[in-house]
């Protein structure tokens, strides 16, 4: 609940900012500032109503409210973003930093110019970020595994994080990714956590386990959790994606054909969690064999290099989902997205099929990962 009132609070400051900015340059065309108040107005209604009954409201409403709310937010950032640095960048050409009240005698001509020019910018990037939710990538990887595995000397992963199912990644979006899954015709699936966004009573709703049983690869199909699963009603969530057909490894370990293992972490916000190391001992896998790791969240690579994972497979920052997000992540991730040889462990961070949030892409892409694993030795 935190984090909604925290939402609705910095939606209602940018309504408030933006909307007075357009005021503003609209008084030499007032004509626009009726249609500027409707469209505040209505997307502030539409929005509240949303905020506070999406519970007994259906999820076919709660979607498009969704959509609109988190649409117009990312449009207000980027929008308030641009005039703040025209205003920045007025105030230095016009050598008048120290004097800010001169941005009120601006030129009305080159206000409006510069406010309407900034408005169709983002309307441009928007439309593009969401053409590039709508097509995600495929992004081949080839790994060379220095340990010999007993039967197939390569396997074929498809791997796939953070796909939020939930109000607004719905039941068409899941339908969309389990075919681009699919169609990667892998014999093995390794999810990354986040499968579920926050309450599964959107997920029941639309009977998205449907879509999850079309799942099937010959080696399976297996997860760990990521934090998002934990959010809210965690072990009814858990259950939920292994009676879908996607077997959740929580703090285990699978040996799969004889072969090489699949261990899966439990998601960091879990107190109880083992060390990898723990993990490893306690599960007694064989390091002789090729050790593939599932871990949500990459803020520790040396944990698995350090305990001798040959692939260790993360998601969780989505990349940062849009700009300048994507800048953030560099900062805080050693790996934000993307491969990395580390030692002896080969590192994937994957940017994500899904989103939480608006459903765009700004610099960042959505994608599905496909492994081609050699094992040799």
């Amino acid at each position: 609940m935190r984090s909604l009132i925290v939402a609705l609070i910095i939606h209602l400051t940018l309504n408030i900012l933006v909307f007075l900015k357009g005021w503003d340059v609209f008084k030499t065309r007032k004509v626009l500032r009726t249609p500027w108040a409707v469209i505040f107005s209505f997307e502030l209604i539409v929005y509240l109503v949303g905020f506070v009954f999406f519970r007994h409201l259906p999820p076919e409403i709660v979607h498009p409210i969704r959509m609109m709310g988190t649409t117009w937010m990312l449009f207000l950032l980027y929008l308030g973003g641009l005039v703040l640095i025209f205003d920045f960048l007025y105030l230095v050409f016009s050598r008048q930093l120290t004097r800010p009240k001169t941005l009120l005698n601006q030129p009305k001509k080159l206000k409006l110019t510069a406010f309407l020019s900034s408005m169709a910018l983002v309307i441009f990037v928007l439309y593009y970020g969401g053409y590039k939710f709508n097509n995600p990538t495929v992004q081949q990887v080839n790994i060379d595994v220095n340990k010999p595995a007993a039967k197939p000397d390569s396997v074929r992963i498809a791997m796939i994080g953070d796909l939020h199912f939930g109000y607004l990644i719905n039941r068409d979006d899941a339908r969309r990714m389990v075919d681009l899954i699919m169609a990667q015709k892998p014999d093995l699936i390794l999810f990354v956590g986040d499968i579920l966004d926050s309450r599964i009573a959107p997920v029941r709703e639309q009977k998205i386990n449907e879509e999850l049983r079309r799942l099937h690869a010959p080696l399976g199909v297996y997860s760990c959790t990521g934090n998002h699963e934990y959010r809210f009603e965690a072990e009814e969530k858990i259950e939920y994606l292994n009676n879908a057909g996607i077997k959740m490894l929580r703090d285990s370990a699978v040996l799969i054909d004889s072969s090489f293992y699949v261990v899966g972490r439990e998601d960091f916000v879990v107190p109880h969690r083992l060390s990898l190391s723990q993990l490893l001992q306690r599960q007694h896998v064989d390091m002789r064999k090729p050790v593939i790791v599932l871990n949500h969240s990459p803020h520790d690579l040396d944990e698995e290099v350090n305990a001798g994972a040959d692939i260790s497979l993360y998601g969780h920052t989505h990349h940062g989902q849009a700009f300048p997000g994507n800048l953030a992540t560099q900062l805080v991730f050693e790996v934000a997205h993307g491969y990395k040889k580390k030692g002896n462990t080969h590192v994937y961070v994957t940017s994500g099929l899904g989103l939480v949030g608006p459903q765009y892409r700004i610099g960042t892409v959505s994608e599905v990962v496909v492994l081609e694993v050699k094992f040799g030795g």
